[in-house]
């Protein structure tokens, strides 16, 4: 059976680059980054290993089609939640910071994949670098507004920037550190019930986040 007859027998044109990139997401669900590769995907998605390389060069360039488009979907949600308020950047900026932690607890498989640069390289991959930029640039731009209203302190936006998202940032990741059932099950212990307390108080813990960057009457 050739190449062709073999993928056109499940996929559409186009369709296959796709199809790695939601095989690759759902056994990432399952397993680590190290357990993944091409030829394991290629099998289950019933096509030929040279099918694979015909998208992907390396696991490494899959990684990155993965973190591109993660990149792009976070940006989506951002601006989504950024057009809620556009006349209140505090608000905003509320708002764009639990859209993130939503996304990226919706997301863990594609979340990882953003920040981690022992899985691959981000200087080799022009696409990754501007999706990466302009999801910064929704942050970024709520700094400005914010300071261009006078409710943030009169430091480099790029700094305000930074605080933020560093904060956002760990929260995200201690949120994913434990589920519901992990918490459940040692309310003894002092981690799990501080991480219980952040899942419920999200958007108080945003506005503290907040609180740090405001202009003081």
């Amino acid at each position: 059976m050739t190449l062709k007859s073999e993928t056109n027998q499940t996929y559409h044109h186009g369709d296959l680059r796709q199809g790695f990139i939601d095989a690759a997401c759902a056994q990432l669900r399952r397993a680590s980054a190290d357990q993944l590769s091409l030829r394991a995907l290629a099998r289950d998605l019933g096509v030929s290993q040279t099918a694979a390389y015909r998208h992907f060069d390396s696991k490494n360039a899959l990684f990155a089609a993965i973190a591109t488009q993660g990149f792009e979907m976070l940006t989506a949600a951002l601006a989504s939640a950024a057009a809620a308020h556009k006349d209140d950047a505090a608000v905003t900026l509320v708002d764009v910071g639990l859209a993130y932690v939503h996304w990226a607890l919706r997301y863990p498989e594609r979340y990882q994949l953003l920040f981690d640069s022992s899985m691959l390289e981000f200087s080799a991959y022009e696409d990754l670098n501007v999706a990466s930029a302009n999801c910064f640039a929704v942050l970024l731009d709520l700094i400005k507004a914010g300071k261009a209203q006078g409710l943030f302190v009169d430091r480099p936006a790029l700094l305000l920037a930074g605080i933020i998202w560093s904060s956002v940032h760990g929260l995200t990741s201690l949120l994913q550190k434990g589920t519901s059932a992990d918490m459940a099950s040692r309310r003894t212990d002092a981690v799990p019930q501080a991480l219980h307390a952040l899942a419920n108080a999200q958007r108080p813990a945003m506005e503290m986040f907040l609180q740090g960057i405001r202009r003081q009457a």
